[in-house]
């Protein structure tokens, strides 16, 4: 597959899950501004060589967040939450356009080749680095993610947990699920995962409209 983002968007991470140094942030340096997270996953397996997962973190102050949730709310086209899936052309370009014009970071874990009957491994696997690369890189202290059934939600905390056994999040770090119906900051997350979805399976003309604002990390599962 050709790069999807010119080489300083993308980071070949092999397969380390980790790094070996903890992470110990939670502040911007020299900042007293914290910063939080949102985080929703997507999947390419059809027409997709190789099938990937992806699980993709958009970074914002929280203080600005209310202004993007009232931004993205006249784009619903139903009372469901914003999916990427579910619009269209035209849609996704006034999304694209809203989004670009956020003070926000995007964060996209791409994780390959998944296996499709393993793709729980391949999202704890993916979690586990985003939420290092959150944590270290991008100094957040509180990340959410996009609620699931209640047995998937445990699987996430079960890694939540490991990764702080091994130190790679500080304890007072906040990890949540949220409800992607109440939560406008999630649908930012799907919109961009899923145009990260679309340019590894060959339409890369939304990624290529984010492209300044968004990071890929790659590791292989």
């Amino acid at each position: 597959m050709p790069p999807i983002l010119p080489e300083p968007h993308r980071r070949n991470t092999g397969d380390v899950v980790h790094p070996v140094q903890p992470c110990n942030r939670g502040r911007m340096p020299g900042s007293d501004m914290e910063l939080h997270a949102w985080i929703d996953e997507s999947a390419r397996i059809a027409n997709a060589e190789p099938p990937a997962y992806f699980l993709g973190g958009v970074v914002a102050a929280p203080g600005a967040s209310e202004a993007h949730r009232d931004a993205l709310r006249p784009l619903q086209n139903t009372r469901r939450k914003l999916h990427w899936r579910d619009i269209d052309g035209p849609h996704r370009r006034r999304v694209v356009s809203v989004i670009r014009g956020f003070d926000v970071q995007h964060v996209v874990v791409v994780g390959t080749p998944m296996d499709p009957k393993r793709q729980e491994r391949a999202r704890a696997l993916c979690l586990e680095r985003l939420a290092w690369e959150l944590c270290e890189r991008h100094h957040v202290i509180h990340t959410t993610l996009e609620a699931r059934t209640p047995s998937l939600m445990q699987r996430d905390r079960r890694t939540i947990d490991a990764l702080r056994g091994r130190g790679g999040l500080p304890r007072g770090m906040r990890v949540d699920h949220g409800n992607p119906l109440d939560e406008p900051m999630l649908w930012i997350a799907d919109q961009i995962v899923g145009a990260v979805g679309d340019a590894h399976t060959g339409d890369d003309r939304w990624l290529q409209a984010l492209a300044n604002a968004v990071e890929l990390i790659r590791i292989e599962l």
